[in-house]
């Protein structure tokens, strides 16, 4: 009796399990996709994708607030209008750390603005993207459209999926003299070029051109320690999401916020696929780890509405774009 009763589970959850399976291969196919995309959604749901160890669940991710708090804090560092680069500004002399070398990078006209330095204290490199300046951030989302272009980077010449086109130029517009500062500091201080870590940082349009730059310092050979954004939009489509995951997912904390709108842009409607890890801090104030696809339906694609612009201004309990203002 047991032992049928037994037989009968596991038959119960292999028709379960296939219901799954059917359920989602038909969704593909009603979508599109590639034949290898259908493939790797039936894998997603057999969990084979869960980690390198024969398929077996990598333990789970506890979400560092305290870490998302400092990167929230250097973030927010960078809409700061003077003492960046002496380290004397609000966000600076408050914060829990000194940064030194620090390199500021502005292009006026694309409304760009990001640094780099070096922590003495944890021994790694930091780069900070600025969001849109608030007074015009709803003008921004406005504007926000849906051209890609490929993302050109060392490693991956001929592109990897696609990238919003206007990140791609506004990241370009500070890469050069941005790139060129990070090689002089990992001279200075790791000359064997070795062994030299780097946490990114933005909050907003800065979230964005964080992904583009961390993918560019990994090329390069830095070793990035972490990347943390605050309401970022979309970046890419699919297929560069699948590859961020890939390379970047279990070092990355991208960060939402209850019905703020940013990250609901551009829309997946339009082909694009916000990359992994999302941290979904809800309006209770809770903090909910994504389960890696980039979209979980647990965090801010939760919620029906967005389209707080205060949400979008304040994450781990920071607002980010008080400094000299």
């Amino acid at each position: 009796m047991a032992r049928a009763t037994a037989r009968r589970t596991r038959i119960d959850r292999a028709l379960a399990l296939a219901s799954v399976v059917l359920a989602l291969v038909r969704a593909r196919c009603v979508e599109g996709g590639s034949h290898e995309m259908h493939n790797r959604w039936i894998r997603r749901a057999l969990n084979l994708e869960r980690g390198a160890s024969g398929g077996k669940p990598s333990a789970p991710r506890v979400v560092d607030v305290n870490a998302a708090r400092r990167s929230a804090w250097l973030a927010g560092a960078a809409y700061c209008k003077h003492g960046i680069q002496n380290w004397t500004c609000a966000y600076c002399v408050d914060g829990p750390t000194r940064l030194r070398d620090v390199g500021v990078f502005e292009h006026k006209r694309k409304r760009v603005k990001a640094y780099a330095g070096y922590d003495g204290k944890t021994k790694v490199g930091v780069v900070a993207f600025r969001g849109t300046d608030p007074s015009s951030l709803y003008n921004w989302v406005e504007d926000l459209d849906a051209m890609h272009s490929t993302l050109p980077t060392a490693e991956v010449k001929d592109g990897v999926g696609r990238v919003h086109s206007g990140f791609h130029d506004a990241y370009d517009s500070v890469r050069k003299e941005l790139i060129s500062h990070m090689i002089d500091m990992r001279t200075k201080y790791d000359r064997m070029w070795r062994h030299f870590e780097v946490e990114v940082t933005g909050h907003s349009l800065g979230g964005a051109l964080s992904t583009l730059v961390a993918l560019e310092l990994e090329a390069l050979g830095f070793q990035i320690k972490s990347v943390t954004t605050f309401g970022s939009p979309r970046v890419g489509d699919e297929v560069f999401a699948d590859f961020w995951g890939k390379k970047f997912g279990d070092r990355t904390m991208r960060m939402t916020h209850a019905h703020d709108m940013v990250p609901s842009l551009p829309p997946r409607m339009l082909g694009y696929h916000h990359v992994a890890t999302e941290v979904f801090q809800n309006a209770s104030g809770a903090y909910i780890m994504g389960d890696g696809s980039g979209e979980d339906p647990r965090g801010s694609d939760s919620e029906w509405t967005h389209a707080s612009l205060a949400d979008h201004l304040v994450y781990a309990d920071l607002p980010m774009c008080n400094c000299n203002m």
